[in-house]
Parts: structure tokens; sequence; C-alpha cells
């Protein structure tokens, strides 16, 4: 992204943020509450549209992207918390991350047209392979409210890998987890690079530190830092 600002409310969110994610590799974007990360990731995907700036996504300049062609671009997002469907298994969430590959329509579906059973039962076992990636499978048919808080974040993360992204916006994904499965969630995300390229927000600090290749550091909107883990360390 170049020079974005945001205001809402009367308030300046972003102030002319400017934050490279070079590709095949983990960025971080840390600062306290309020500095205006969650807002980088919503202007992102589309959520917010910035006042100033663009957005550069395959090199191509973009003043706005639309959230639901966010998977066609080969963008996925997590977000704070789970985000899952309650009334929906752990299969059937992580299929709604792929559905945009689906070609069948509602129409297709109405009339039953031969393909769509081809394409669902193509994205069920897409899903149930990404579970079984992330060690959930036997979760799958399974409800939110029937999982353990760390097990429902391995179904959202499972939710946004499931539409294979080139780009994957992982947004506090160590939050509410055990030491155990931050150490698990480290040695996931590193093996996704150079694939894909990762933008990561993260409290943890340990974890930031552990797989990012770059640190941007935000505060009141603005960028006052950025390097390598080792640079930040050195400019506290």
């Amino acid at each position: 992204m170049v020079d974005i600002s945001v205001k809402l409310s009367g308030l300046q969110i972003l102030d002319s943020v400017s934050i490279g994610v070079p590709q095949g590799t983990v960025t971080g974007l840390i600062g306290p509450n309020g500095a205006g990360k969650t807002t980088v990731f919503n202007v992102i995907s589309g959520f917010v549209t910035a006042d100033s700036g663009y957005l550069k996504v395959d090199g191509k300049k973009q003043k706005h992207v639309q959230p639901h062609h966010l998977t066609k671009k080969g963008i996925a997002r997590t977000l704070q918390g789970v985000g899952l469907f309650p009334p929906m298994s752990a299969l059937e969430n992580v299929m709604i991350g792929g559905s945009s590959q689906v070609r069948s329509g509602i129409i297709a579906q109405a009339l039953a047209m031969p393909w769509t059973d081809v394409e669902q039962n193509r994205l069920r076992a897409q899903s149930m392979a990404v579970l079984g990636e992330l060690n959930i499978a036997d979760a799958a048919n399974r409800l939110p409210s029937e999982l353990p808080y760390p097990i429902q974040k391995r179904v959202a993360l499972a939710r946004a890998l499931v539409s294979d992204p080139q780009v994957l916006l992982l947004d506090e994904p160590a939050g509410g987890i055990s030491a155990a499965d931050i150490s698990e969630l480290a040695d996931l995300i590193r093996s996704w690079v150079p694939k894909r390229t990762v933008l990561l927000v993260e409290h943890h600090m340990e974890l930031v530190m552990e797989v990012c290749d770059l640190i941007w550091v935000l505060d009141a909107g603005k960028v006052i830092a950025a390097g390598t883990p080792d640079e930040v360390r050195r400019n506290p």
C-alpha cells in the first residue's frame, strides 16, 4: 500500500501509511492497540475505502478492492477471533472459504445441473484435505460450539487456506491459544513461504520475531519503524 490515509468519524486512523510486503516472505505489522493495524487489513480486504493513496496487487495499481473479489485475486484473510458460522459444521465453514472457486450458481444448483455435485464434492475433498493438514480432520462434522477455542482458530485458518491463496492476511492468529499451539503455528507459517506471501498482525512478540522476515511498526496511524526482527529489536 502507498500513502494510504483513512479518517473515520473525524478521527485520523491511518496517516499516509506506506507498507511493502515482499513476495514469498512473512511480514509482520505490530503496534499498540488503536495503532491502525486492523484498519490496514480492512483497506487491503476492501472493507474500508481509503481517503487517499492506493494499493498494488500483482504490481497493478488499485484504488479499492471489492471484498468478494479477494479470493479471485489470490488473497485470503483470517479475522480477529474466529468468525465461524455457528449453525454450520467445521467442514461447511471451511467450504465457505472456497465457494468462489465453484462456478455453479444458485440457479444451477436449484436445477440440479450435473456439474454442481462434481464441484461440491471437489470442494468438500479439498476442504477435508486442509483440515487434515492442520490435524483437525476429526472435527469436520462438529459445530463450532462443540470445539475448543484453539481448534476453532484452526478451522478459521483452514477456511482461509482452502482457496490456496497467494497472499494470506493473518489477524492475531496466536490470540487465545497455548504456548504449544503457538509453536506449531510458527512452524506452519514458515512452511508456507516462499509459496505464499504472509502479512501478520500479532501482539505475541515472540511469534513475530521468530517467523517474520520484515516488520513494520505502526503507532497512532503512522509508520514509525521498519526492518528485520533484529533491526526492530535494536530500535525500541
